[in-house]
């Protein structure tokens, strides 16, 4: 089981910033949270990526905003090189420019970004891409003043990118004690790691140290969701992964998902994507060709 861990900046100097370039054979860090903001852009690599009780694939050119302590991990798929992941982050305080310097100077449009963070924001499109050469200019310079305007030109250049979505319906921000903190994120790590096999409300209670009830309370107020939404969720975004990404059917790829009927798969599979899976399946294949 992952477990969860605590990020900070601490230990790199008076740093309010940092920009770093990962080269790994996959993705290694674990469900985790700290109070920096954290935009990451994948310069190689894809697989599962997680945001709060969001779950979607990423890939090359994904590039995504967290605000502080919305906890996330990358999850690498299929790896057949010594690197099969690689990764620009940048990770800061609100104040690294001192108390309130967006609100003094009327950056209205940064504060609005951050703010919308909370919920995870992905960004696409030729922007984005503009954005993520900029991110790899600034891991290169040495100079850290050069490096502070590069990293505000970035903010400015995301307030700009206006092809985006926002990967959770609500803030997904602890506001909550440390012990409430860790035991979620324990939660949290168990799910993503056990999803598609069977997952009993007592069990994950059982690793919370609660009754179901209280456990029950617990979680929907953190979350805003119960366990099996969350758990339908995470199911239903893979099986769409899976739709598009093989060639297997519609009733494998249920099984494969966590789904023990498939009549059930369906019904949800309908609500959750207004398309049956076949449907979906050949809806984003003809919409891929009209890009192509």
């Amino acid at each position: 089981m992952i477990k969860p861990t605590l990020e900070t900046l601490s230990g790199h100097g008076n740093s309010t910033f940092l920009v770093r370039i990962f080269e790994e054979t996959e993705f290694a860090s674990p469900y985790h949270f700290h109070p920096e903001y954290e935009l990451t852009a994948i310069l190689k690599g894809e697989g599962n990526r997680f945001v709060g009780n969001n779950m979607s694939a990423y890939q090359k050119g994904d590039l995504v905003l967290l605000g502080g302590n919305v906890p996330h991990c990358w999850k690498t798929g299929l790896r057949t090189e010594d690197i099969n992941a690689r990764s620009v982050v940048i990770q800061f305080d609100r104040g690294f420019l001192g108390t309130a310097f967006f609100e003094d100077h009327h950056a209205w449009q940064v504060v609005q970004l951050l703010d919308k963070s909370l919920q995870g924001i992905q960004f696409t499109g030729a922007k984005a891409q503009a954005i993520i050469d900029l991110m790899l200019t600034m891991a290169k310079t040495d100079n850290e003043f050069k490096r502070l305007i590069m990293l505000l030109e970035v903010l400015d250049k995301l307030t700009e990118a206006d092809d985006y979505k926002l990967l959770n319906e609500q803030p997904f921000i602890y506001r909550s004690t440390v012990t409430e903190h860790n035991r979620l994120n324990t939660i949290q790590a168990f799910i993503i790691d056990n999803f598609r096999n069977r997952v009993s409300l007592k069990q994950v209670a059982d690793l919370a140290v609660m009754t179901p009830n209280a456990f029950c309370k617990f979680y929907k107020k953190m979350t805003g969701k119960t366990l099996i939404e969350v758990v339908t969720q995470y199911r239903l975004n893979y099986a769409m992964q899976l739709l598009i990404a093989s060639n297997k059917t519609a009733t494998e790829i249920s099984f494969e998902s966590g789904f023990a009927d498939v009549a059930y798969f369906h019904k949800l599979f309908r609500q959750y994507t207004k398309h049956s899976p076949q449907v979906y399946r050949k809806e984003y294949l003809r919409k891929l060709r009209n890009v192509v």
